[in-house]
């Protein structure tokens, strides 16, 4: 009896690792025809196939990326960088995503200016983002490792020499697991829960409240970034990279 159910285990086995597989090569033939498509400057068509792609469930951040680049390709600001962004946020290491990013950015109407950000803020900021979070989670998970074989490498040193080495190694790479544990941790933060949107309207009214007879406060075009603060109903309450909030009505924005 044993045996039967263990042969049916095994044929479910193989046949679930059949289905992945096929699953896999078809989503890859769909991915290399939707960039053949680009590559004939058929943008219009690569964009349904791309978008196609991502409705079957796969995410990759050279899919978003390429996706990007046929709706900059076809004039599409906004869509370019919705995707552009997307492409970041699973790939913020990637050069080429934020060169095009920065390039999209750069051709919209509303120039919005940083409030000013400390230096060491800042500094640390690139560096978590030098890689993504499943990077910095193996980095995290081997700096452990190291913190334990130090740790018992003290207890078992034989002179107060070897015994400081292993402590201060130990130290060490205890601080290093916990710093990238959190880096780890805040991008996948930022996968999990998307607080950022992209302004898809051509122009938009920022109100002071939550509803149609607020106090108008500024206009804003497409392609403009905002973080999201808050929701009520259909409104969200948004804040721009210069400090100013208002709110917009949900139909406006297109989530990060």
């Amino acid at each position: 009896m044993r045996t039967k159910i263990n042969k049916y285990k095994f044929w479910l086995f193989t046949l679930m690792m059949i289905i992945s597989a096929s699953a896999y090569t078809q989503q890859d033939s769909r991915f290399k025809n939707a960039n053949e498509q680009y590559g004939k400057g058929n943008f219009e068509q690569a964009i349904e196939m791309y978008e196609q792609i991502l409705k079957s469930g796969m995410e990759a951040p050279q899919l978003y990326y390429n996706l990007g680049n046929a709706y900059y390709r076809n004039g599409l600001l906004p869509a370019a960088i919705l995707n552009y962004e997307r492409a970041l946020l699973l790939a913020p290491q990637d050069k080429d995503i934020r060169y095009n990013l920065n390039l999209a950015y750069g051709q919209i109407t509303d120039k919005i200016e940083s409030v000013g950000v400390f230096f060491l803020t800042r500094w640390f900021t690139n560096f978590r983002n030098s890689t993504n979070s499943d990077s910095w989670a193996i980095i995290s998970i081997i700096a452990f490792i190291l913190t334990l074989g130090a740790l018992l490498f003290f207890f078992f040193a034989k002179t107060s020499f070897l015994r400081k080495i292993s402590f201060y190694l130990a130290l060490l790479s205890l601080l290093i697991s916990i710093t990238t544990f959190a880096f780890a941790h805040q991008q996948k933060q930022r996968l999990i829960n998307r607080d950022r949107a992209i302004v898809f309207s051509p122009s938009v009214t920022v109100r002071s409240a939550p509803e149609a007879r607020g106090t108008d406060l500024f206009v804003l075009h497409e392609g403009t970034k905002v973080k999201i603060l808050q929701r009520i109903n259909n409104w969200l309450e948004v804040e721009l990279l210069d400090g100013s909030v208002g709110w917009i009505s949900e139909e406006h924005l297109e989530i990060i």
